[in-house]
């Protein structure tokens, strides 16, 4: 549940309090260009960028919110807290900080009171995180080990001369297998491991059709 801590800043009012003159200005002959550099000068004071900063260094400065996953977006003086917190009072303390900071004139607490684990945000990075590293180790070699592998644990293939090679998730294999049973065999298992594509088995044999070729 987001909870809302909301303040006006003397700069905030000043810059209300100039607008409605900027705009006579604007629209009489005398020219409004001291008026909106004076509101310029006051809006670039504390920028967003300069605020968000000071509010994180303020958050890790301090022995409540020291460490915990907090998230800082400004717009316009208005700041946003998302994330987590271990505890309401650490939730509440994370929102006077804000307010502390020159410039900040509202925050709105979006922090989510409990372990870090429940919080979207870290759900979400470690997802992403989980698909890069997925995309990583998917890689030819990869899938060559794992097509080796399995081959190696099937008690009615392992022994067998059978040469693996992966280009793109194409796997090809070569060799001589016993009949065409396991020979079919060793193409589906090919086919089973993650990541691959399709498998050329031209070069895998049947070692009697080979033999009997041999002969003639």
């Amino acid at each position: 549940m987001e909870t809302n801590f909301r303040t006006t800043s003397p700069r905030r009012a000043l810059r209300a309090a100039l607008r409605p003159a900027a705009l006579v200005m604007a629209l009489g002959s005398v020219p409004a260009l001291p008026a909106l550099a004076a509101e310029s000068d006051l809006g670039g004071a504390v920028s967003d960028a300069a605020l968000t900063t000071e509010v994180k260094a303020r958050l890790m400065a301090n022995d409540v919110t020291r460490g915990i996953n907090i998230n800082v977006d400004t717009d316009d003086g208005m700041v946003t807290l998302r994330g987590t917190a271990p505890s309401e009072a650490a939730k509440k303390k994370a929102a006077e900080i804000v307010l502390a900071v020159e410039g900040a004139d509202s925050v709105t607490n979006a922090l989510v009171v409990g372990d870090s684990s429940i919080n979207p945000q870290t759900l979400t990075a470690k997802t992403k995180k989980a698909g890069q590293q997925a995309g990583e180790a998917i890689s030819d070699s990869w899938i060559t080990t794992q097509v080796k592998t399995r081959l190696l644990a099937d008690d009615e293939i392992k022994g067998l001369d059978i040469n693996v090679s992966t280009t793109d998730g194409r796997v090809v294999l070569a060799g001589l297998a016993p009949s065409e049973k396991i020979r079919d065999k060793i193409i589906v298992t090919a086919h089973r491991v993650e990541g691959v594509h399709s498998v050329n088995a031209r070069a895998l044999q049947v070692e009697d059709s080979h033999s009997s070729a041999a002969e003639h």
